[in-house]
């Protein structure tokens, strides 16, 4: 559950409209079913600009004139638009369905009533592109507070947001890093399932190995819920299994 809306004065976070944190997130997360993660590489300020906290971020279209529960999903922005659609997706699947037919206000109404988590993990402001050998060097630099960061989450589905055949052992930093600090991610075979998700059975944790959310060219929406939908059907009780 999301705060209110408030009017973004300095017009930072990419939105005019924000949402203020309601200070009830850490009972919502305690209790959420299922723990979803974005891990994300830096945040795009352009080089220049401050960071600005996450839990402001509202998806919706930039716009002085539209009150804000009217405002729609920013769709010219593809990193939020897919972070939308992959919440949404990710926890509308389960063994008899994949979801992958739903509106644009359907998938934001549904979010903003979620609660979620994202952590850049390269903790400098960036720009549009992150090289791979830049981004491992930050998150081996801060290796101890990362490794809090997400050992104090404890979510259960992390997706990790930029695959690359290129990287060793898994196709992904992040789930390298994840296996180095103590999970122990196995990629999961099948049919759809090719190099996307990965499964710690011991502690039931699920890693998507997920293209960048702002790769245009590249993100796979319905590659991501085929392949997440064809693990739920070889481990039917990963949802049945966490908080209730």
């Amino acid at each position: 559950m999301q705060g209110e809306y408030k009017y973004n004065e300095e017009g930072r976070c990419r939105f005019r409209w924000i949402r203020i944190p309601n200070g009830n997130e850490n009972n919502l997360w305690a209790n959420e079913p299922i723990r979803v993660l974005f891990l994300t590489k830096d945040q795009n300020t352009g080089g220049e600009d401050p960071a600005w906290d996450v839990r402001s971020e509202s998806f919706r279209q930039i716009s002085e004139e539209i009150a804000p529960e009217k405002m729609q999903l920013d769709t010219k922005n593809r990193f939020f638009t897919n972070i939308v659609y992959s919440l949404y997706g990710i926890l509308n699947t389960n063994t008899d369905i994949y979801c992958m037919d739903f509106q644009d206000d359907e998938a934001l109404a549904f979010v903003d009533q979620k609660i979620f988590a994202r952590i850049n993990c390269k903790k400098e402001v960036g720009g549009s592109i992150c090289p791979d050998d830049v981004f491992k060097e930050a998150i081996d630099k801060d290796e101890c507070f990362l490794k809090r960061q997400i050992m104090n989450l404890d979510a259960d589905v992390f997706v990790c947001c930029g695959y690359s055949e290129s990287i060793e052992l898994t196709g992904s930093h992040y789930i390298n890093f994840l296996n180095k600090i103590g999970y122990d991610f196995k990629q999961v075979k099948g049919e759809r399932i090719d190099e996307w998700v990965f499964y710690d059975e011991k502690n039931n944790k699920v890693a998507i190995n997920s293209w960048h959310p702002s790769d245009i060219r590249r993100f796979d929406f319905s590659g991501m819920i085929y392949a997440y939908h064809d693990f739920l059907k070889q481990y039917p009780s990963f949802i049945e299994s966490h908080r209730k």
